[in-house]
């Protein structure tokens, strides 16, 4: 497993109580809605056969869902360690240990760890790191057939909200910071490198988009 460093304080937030906590309510609850509609749109498009990878995918609610309706197996890729215990636990847990991998690795700064997959995941990710362009640019690029996506709505109440938590953070004396980045320079990096915007949809924060590959 190769390792790294969350360079921009994702760790302050997303650590081992997180992580646990993220585990316990998959368990009790299943996906949360924005992990169950971003696995909608990926099996709307196929994932018979298709291998999957989410980046940031913390305890892999997508990943396991999409595995449940018929996607052989993927991987979660973490800036965050913590993760990994409760990946583990839950592929052990639902009989698929041999078909669900994790691994640390900053995508951004190292690309020997970029994998392709058939089908790749950027759920809620690109609002924790000022890469959000480039990261969204590099999943496009390891994705075969589909790539499905959520980010923040550039509109004021998502601001104030984005804002609000950037705030609270400060005042922690935390690094982490959440950023609200422009919806046109994400999408030019995902066509960029050769998929299509498919659908999309807006919520009161967040958009959901999907790619395929044209």
């Amino acid at each position: 497993m190769s390792s790294c460093c969350a360079r921009h304080g994702q760790e302050d937030l997303f650590g081992e109580r997180f992580a646990r906590r993220s585990a316990q309510r998959y368990r009790s609850k299943g996906p949360d809605a924005m992990s169950r509609s971003l696995a909608r749109r990926a099996v709307e498009r196929g994932v018979e056969g298709a291998t999957v990878l989410e980046i940031g995918g913390g305890v892999g609610q997508v990943l396991f869902e999409l595995v449940k309706a018929g996607a052989p197996g993927g991987e979660v890729v973490e800036l965050v360690p913590a993760y990994e215990e409760h990946v583990r636990a839950l592929a052990a847990e639902a009989g698929v240990r041999d078909r669900i991998s994790f691994r640390v690795a900053d995508l951004v700064v190292d690309p020997q760890a970029r994998v392709p997959a058939d089908v790749v995941v950027l759920n809620k990710v690109v609002c924790c790191t000022p890469d959000g362009p480039e990261l969204a640019g590099i999943a496009a690029s390891l994705a075969r057939r589909t790539l499905v996506l959520s980010y923040p709505r550039d509109v004021v109440w998502a601001r104030g909200f984005f804002g609000t938590i950037n705030l609270f953070m400060r005042l922690r004396r935390t690094r982490f910071r959440t950023y609200v980045h422009d919806p046109a320079a994400l999408r030019a990096a995902v066509e960029a490198h050769g998929l299509a915007l498919s659908s999309e949809r807006d919520g009161p924060l967040f958009r959901i988009a999907a790619f395929e590959r044209a």
